[in-house]
């Protein structure tokens, strides 16, 4: 294997434990597929979410357009290659039938040759991997087959990073709900003791107040607490709003 190919998969596959954010990880992927692969001028990545497609990590303003244009035009080797999970590969813009509203836009921007190679992990296809090169029929068999590994490591690292993203998120939410709940069960203990009423009376007069005052629960229970830590902590404190 190309020492370059060999390279970019080792920098890839350190990603894996790079403390990146996803943009920043999938630009290095690109730039890798520029270096490593001769005839490819520019490269970006194309990411799938909720049915609709998004570049991202483009190595330059040319690699946007391209891609602007496939999705605008709806079609093209990356929207293809993402739409049936398969390579596809443009060697002539100006001259190839398969996408008549694409080539030419192609051909404009002085682009004759893309590589369009589905990310996937496990049958879900997540993105593609986008290379385009200025001369006519600029991808050989081999450099498929490198596009091929590049796309499979990157597909890895992207998946390992929306999973991170995706537990952080959660951990962030579940803090959040741990600490609601403090706030609402400290709010009940006020008002247990205020108003001599049993757990679920109290949040029974928790959730009437939320209604009633069009308020968030937590937010109800938030400014019952902090009434009950006024200046004089007098046994009337809490009852601004309930």
């Amino acid at each position: 294997m190309d020492q370059d190919v060999t390279k970019g998969l080792d920098e890839i596959h350190n990603l894996l434990v790079a403390e990146e954010d996803l943009d920043s990880t999938l630009r290095v992927v690109a730039e890798i597929a520029v270096r490593a692969i001769d005839g490819c001028d520019c490269a970006g990545i194309t990411l799938v979410d909720n049915d609709e497609v998004q570049s991202t990590a483009c190595t330059d303003d040319l690699c946007a357009e391209i891609d602007r244009d496939q999705y605008v035009s709806g079609e093209g080797p990356c929207v293809d290659a993402i739409r049936h999970n398969a390579v596809m590969r443009l060697g002539n813009a100006a001259t190839d039938e398969r996408w008549p509203q694409f080539g030419p836009l192609a051909n404009r921007h002085g682009v004759e040759s893309v590589l369009g190679t589905p990310l996937e992990v496990r049958g879900k296809v997540m993105g593609a991997l986008n290379l385009y090169g200025k001369r006519a029929r600029a991808f050989r068999d081999e450099d498929v087959e490198v596009a091929a590994l590049l796309a499979t490591h990157s597909a890895v690292v992207l998946a390992n990073v929306q999973a991170f993203e995706f537990s952080t998120k959660e951990t962030e939410h579940l803090s959040k709900a741990l600490e609601s709940r403090g706030i609402i069960e400290r709010a009940k203990g006020i008002l247990m003791e205020r108003e001599k009423c049993s757990a679920d009376e109290a949040f029974r007069m928790l959730v009437r107040a939320s209604q009633t005052l069009n308020q968030k629960l937590r937010e109800v229970a938030q400014e019952v607490a902090e009434d009950a830590e006024g200046p004089d902590h007098s046994a009337e404190a809490g009852k601004g709003k309930l």
